[in-house]
């Protein structure tokens, strides 16, 4: 889902991944027919992993 989903990911100031719009993404969920109850709990451990991975991957040496 978070793969077609680009829109609903939020960019700071810099241009970084700053985390996900959660409630976006869950309309989204409930068009396509998902549960919204499970993702409305495994998005934010998704958002947490997503920011973490960008952070180390923008980090400087």
């Amino acid at each position: 889902m978070l793969t077609g989903s680009i829109g609903a990911i939020r960019i700071g100031p810099r241009g970084g991944i700053t985390g996900l719009d959660l409630p976006a993404l869950l309309i989204q969920a409930e068009a396509m027919g998902y549960d919204q109850p499970l993702l409305a709990r495994l998005l934010p451990f998704a958002e947490r992993g997503m920011v973490t991975g960008a952070a180390k991957l923008t980090a400087e040496p």
